[in-house]
Order: structure tokens, then sequence, then C-alpha cells
């Protein structure tokens, strides 16, 4: 087969039409989507033409029956309803779709056919995404709580479903220059009130309650006490919140926090790795949640507890890995996502009196994963339906020619990894320029999620290697060619910086004791790493330099403001590195002292910055500010100062930079992420 013609899993043929695994296996069944198995059995490995399925979305156009590849209407006899909505957010929603697919698989007993329904997709893009992030749905169904960036920060708001129309909750005052966002948020029972959580820019957490109204906002948690509280559900007197407090020692727990007066009971404890989801049932006597199955596991359970903490059961003893999706409103049910028919599915239990009263039911075949980037549950509304989001994470390597002497691109951008297209990431030259190494992820999570892939430039062919880790991310070759670093975390949960062999993939680790390891580089020589390490708690960012000779560390740079995208010259004598909140692209000695204002932002930020190979110039993505899709530039500066100057290059996402050793070709990685919102109806059984 022609590698750059055929499409080779759902994950790439998903890529290339823009939309989820699931929506592409539902389109093969009710819309006739031209895939292929290699035996021909419904379990083989499927593979896809480009060129059949660009025929395919032409037929349907045709047709009227789909506007795009990205947004679509369509309309069937078999479906029981179809409603579809579009409305364009200049900065939020790109575009919002209601439409009402017929069930895979659903129960008998249900007085209504099951039905799924896209409620909104919005694609984003950029290092700071102007968007709109759902948190939680309000119980009769008509609101759903968003985090909104419109505004540059993160702020609680809320959307009508019906209708699309925003409100904003929590508003800063213009000339408060600190920076935050909202993440978890949730409805009260009554509807009438929202929980979060609010980070600060100093790493800080509170966490807050507020009127859907807006009015009546108050802290009820907040630092140094604990480090953070996630809340997840609300016992059903409005009295208390569930959720998983974080201690500072990273240690963490099921806890209640008052509603009144912000004090917190801890009824479950646990070490560094956390519960998943939280959901208490109808009648507050019992506390549904997923934990991992063993230490080394992925893989997890669900447990009923107690509401004081004192009993606890496994809801069900199987091997396959089950994630919590919640109660339902009348108590009767866990529905709960599982790979135990080998793809990922939704389930429910009954449940009575704390155990389960029966075996499980599929409700949705190929429902989704709840893990890593994937399905994130936003919770049940009083009449069953069930509200999620999808978030799908997109990104790509690309190659173009650069005329370095005219600032000019001689040729387009071409993709240059074809398979598993939208999951690869941190390409790196080799030290002779005939290949180019990356990481291609190829499971969310777990022990050998991510490849590392050489591709030889001039063949096009190339190997993959799966060391054993967790997750990478930040290769680099070494100098000799013969091993790479990269910034990974093992089978005991320990992160830091890694040797790779180019060869066989064997690791090890050869930095710890930090954390965040952004950005490593190698020094010209081979003997020392660069990189960057992040204290939030303290507000302490550093660039440090490790010897792999005498296993020292030493600090470059320490600073109070985040510290982004270095990169380390060709002679391994300065380091340059983009600061947060002034807005400068600094130079400093590896060997410290006080670094040189390259460049001063007027407005947007830098996505990325990359040396040149003679070291006269350094490289930058910037983000154009007001763009809403998280627009980039490619400019250039000179590395002794002088006016910085544009290329012809304007991209999505463009992070990554790296130049080839000749200086005539630039890699990098282009990423969006694909959010979208359902939800699930008439699924539930009849008492």
């Amino acid at each position: 087969m022609d590698e750059k013609k055929v499409l080779q899993s759902w994950k790439e043929i998903a890529s290339y039409l823009g939309r989820a695994e699931r929506t592409c296996r539902r389109w093969e069944k009710e819309f006739d989507l031209p895939v292929h198995r290699m035996d021909g059995s419904p379990r083989a490995s499927v593979f896809a033409y480009k060129e059949e399925l660009d025929r395919w979305l032409d037929r349907l156009l045709h047709e009227k029956k789909i506007s795009s590849r990205k947004s679509f209407f369509l309309s069937n006899k078999k479906f029981v309803s179809v409603l579809s909505i579009s409305i364009l957010f200049v900065s939020i929603l790109a575009v919002v779709t209601w439409k009402i697919l017929s069930p895979k698989a659903g129960v008998s007993s249900s007085s209504d056919k099951p039905s799924l329904a896209i409620l909104y997709s919005s694609n984003n893009t950029g290092e700071v995404m102007s968007s709109s992030i759902p948190g939680g749905v309000s119980p009769e169904g008509r609101l759903l709580s968003i985090v909104d960036w419109t505004t540059g920060r993160g702020e609680l708001a809320v959307v009508e479903i019906a209708t699309g129309k925003k409100r904003r909750l929590t508003h800063k005052p213009p000339e408060d220059e600190s920076w935050y966002f909202v993440t978890n948020s949730i409805f009260s029972p009554d509807g009438k009130k929202l929980a979060f959580t609010r980070w600060k820019d100093d790493g800080t957490f509170d966490f807050r309650i507020i009127n859907v109204d807006g009015s009546g906002q108050r802290v009820l948690l907040s630092g140094p006490d604990v480090y953070a509280f996630m809340p997840n559900d609300w016992t059903k007197d409005g009295k208390y919140i569930l959720g998983i407090l974080q201690e500072n020692d990273k240690t963490n727990n099921i806890a209640y926090v008052s509603a009144i007066d912000g004090s917190f009971r801890i009824i479950r404890e646990f070490d560094k790795k956390s519960p998943g989801k939280l959901s208490i049932s109808s009648d507050g006597r019992w506390i549904a949640y997923d934990f991992s199955q063993d230490e080394k596991s992925d893989k997890r359970n669900i447990f009923l507890l107690s509401k004081d903490g004192s009993h606890e059961i496994p809801l069900l003893k199987h091997p396959a890995d089950d994630r919590l999706l919640g109660w339902d409103p009348g108590g009767d049910w866990i529905l709960y996502s599982s790979d135990r028919s080998g793809s990922w599915d939704a389930w429910i239990v009954p449940v009575s009196d704390g155990k389960p009263e029966g075996e499980p039911l599929l409700v949705k075949r190929d429902f989704g994963q709840v893990k890593g980037l994937g399905l994130e549950p936003l919770g049940f509304t009083q009449d069953g339906a069930f509200y999620f989001r999808d978030l799908v994470w997109l990104e790509d390597i690309y190659v173009a020619e650069i005329d370095t002497e005219k600032a000019k691109i001689l040729r387009p951008p071409k993709k240059t990894a074809h398979r598993f297209e939208g999951s690869n990431f941190s390409p790196d030259w080799s030290p002779d320029g005939l290949s180019l190494a990356y990481l291609s992820r190829r499971e969310p999570e777990g022990m050998k999620s991510s490849a590392i892939c050489i591709k030889n430039m001039n063949s096009g062919e190339g190997i993959e290697l799966f060391p054993e880790l967790k997750s990478l991310r930040g290769l680099r070759w070494f100098p000799d060619g013969k091993s790479f670093l990269v910034r990974g975390t093992d089978e005991n949960d320990q992160t830091g910086l890694l040797k790779a062999d180019v060869k066989t993939g064997e690791i090890a680790m050869i930095v710890t004791g930090d954390s965040g390891y952004h950005a490593p580089r190698c020094s010209p020589d081979g003997t020392k790493v660069f990189y960057n390490a992040d204290l939030w708690n303290e507000k302490i960012f550093r660039i440090l330099m490790f010897d792999l000779d005498t296993h020292q560390k030493k600090e470059v740079y320490r600073s109070d403001k985040q510290i982004f995208h270095l990169d380390l010259s060709p002679d391994g004598k300065q380091v340059v590195f983009f600061e947060g909140n002034d807005d400068t692209l600094k130079l400093i000695s590896v060997n410290g002292g006080k670094p040189t204002v390259l460049l001063k932002l007027e407005e947007g930020g830098v996505n990325s910055v990359a040396w040149s190979p003679d070291g006269k110039d350094i490289f930058f993505s910037k983000i154009i500010k007001g763009g809403k899709t998280g627009k980039c530039e490619l400019w250039r500066i000179p590395s002794e100062g002088g006016e910085s100057e544009k290329f012809d290059l304007t991209a999505d996402g463009l992070i990554e930079l790296n130049i080839h050793p000749e200086g005539s070709r630039i890699a990098f990685t282009l990423w969006h992420v694909d959010d979208e919102v359902w939800v699930m109806k008439n699924f539930l059984p009849k008492k």
C-alpha cells in the first residue's frame, strides 16, 4: 500500500476526517463510510483510502447531507428525531449542531429508543485557547457551566443549552493584572449555585461558590492549608460538596467541604495516586468512585464507600478497566465505561443498599474511553439524561523548505508522519541531518503508550521504539547520534529526564528531584543537559544545568515568572528563553549572570524558540494577539540583537520549532483540540 494514500487505523481515519473515532465507526454502519478490513471480519484491523473517503464526502455534499468535513447536518428516517441548530460564536464556539443518532446497542426494557446527540463542537488552537471549556450540566438540563477564555483568563460562565447564549459569572477589574483560571465547576442540587476551583498565577488555588445569577461569590477553602480541592458532587441537601482534596505533600483524599463555612472532613485517604470520578447515591448513604486496581496498574475498578468512610466494597470484580461515569438520579443504576468487550463501551449495573443487584447491561457500543485526553463526564440531569465532554488533542509534524537569506518559505509545509496522524509531536533532526525523530502517542496512558519514531527523510523508511515509560515529551538527540534525551514517567510514577538507546529503546533515568523538566537540551559535547523546572507552590521558576559526569546541578537562572520554550545555542554558551508576564525573549550565559532582553513583545506571546545552526539567528513562533484560534507566525531575530523579521508562514498552534543542521528546512508541530459536548438519553431501564 502507498503509505501516503492509505489510512491504517480508526485513529488515522478519524484524524483525516476531523471527527472522533466512534463517529467514524457510526458513519461506516449508517452511511457506508468506505473502510476495509484485512481479513473481512468485523474485529480485523481496518484501513481506508484517502481518495475513497474524499469521493464519499463529495457524494454526501452533492446530496446535501453533509455541509463540510468539520461540521455537518444529517437527516435519516431511522432516527427518532433530528434537531439541528448551528450558531457561530466569533470567539467561542466554531459550530453548534444538534443531531440525534440511532444507537448501536440499547436496553430493550426502556420506554423510548436510546439516543445520542451532539450539542456542540468547538475547535481550539494556540497556547491560550480562546474558547469555552465545559464543566457541568444543571439538574434540569437548561444550563451548561463553562470556562470562558475569551478575556485571556479562565472565567466561569454558563451557556443556555437550547439557545447557545453565554453569560459570564466572574469578572475581574481591568486594573487587576493577575492571571487565573477556573476548573471543576458543578451545579448544586437545586441548580441555583455553582461550586468551582480557581487557580491563580502563583500556583495556589481557592475553592469558591457563586449563585448562577453571578451574585454571592465567596471563598470556601484556600491554601496554604491544602494544595487543591476538586469538587465532584453535592450532597442532596446542598449542605456539603464532595471532592478530591490534595494535601501539600500531594497525597489525595476523598473529603466533604461545607457549603456554609468551608470546613472540610476527610473520609478516605490515599497515597500519591488519586481516585477518579466521585458520585453520591440518591439517598446520600454511598459514594461511588474508581481507583487503580493495584500500585502498578493503570486499570481501574469501581468501589462503593459508605458516606462516613467506615465501610467499602468493590462494585464489580472484573479484570477490565472500569471508569465511573455517574450514579443515576434515582439511585438504581451506576453508569460506567469499560473495555471489557474489547472496545470502550457504556454499561450500567443495578445497585441497591450499597451492593450490585444483578449483571451489568451494555447500553452503548464504542462510547469512548474515560482516560487521558478523552471522555469527561459532565453529569446526569433529573430526567436521567447523561451529558459528557469528548476531548480530542490532535498534533502533527510538518516540514517546510526555507530560504534564510530572504526569510521565505520556498515550499508549503508538508505533513511528514503519515501513520497515527493526529498523535505525532516533538520533532528533532538527527545530528547528520538524514533522519527526523519524533514521538507518537499510541494510547492515552499506560506503559509503552508512546513510541520514539525515527524516519529516514531520503528513503522514507523508519523504525519505532517503545520505551518502558508511561509518558514521553521533549525528544532530543544526543550529539553522538547514539541515544535520545527525553522527559518521561516510569512505572513508579517518577518523572524525570532519561536517556534512551537509539537502537533498542532501553532507558536510564539521569535527572530526578525536580518538577517540570520542560524543554530538555543537550550540550554540544553531550556532557550536560539543560531544562527548566517549576516550583509553583513557591513561585520559583528556574533554568538548570545537570552535569552527566559529576551528577551536579547548577542553577543558571531563577525567576518568579514562568519560563517558557528555552533553547541552547549551537556552541553551548547561551540559553534563549521566553519569560512570561513581562513578555520578553531573553538570552543568558550558561554560567549564569544577568539576562539580556533580546525582544520585548508589545502584544501576543511566544509559542516556541529555536537557534539557527550557525548561531546567528533565533527563530520563534509568535502568537497573534486577538487570534481566536491560536494563530501563530514564524519570525526570527539576530542573536546579537536587532530588528526581527517575519517569514511568510502563519499557522494554528505552531510549536516545537526545529531547524535542519544545514539550515535549509524547518520541522515543527501543529496542534489543535476538538472539543465536543454530547448527551445520551432514554438508556435507563424502567424501575
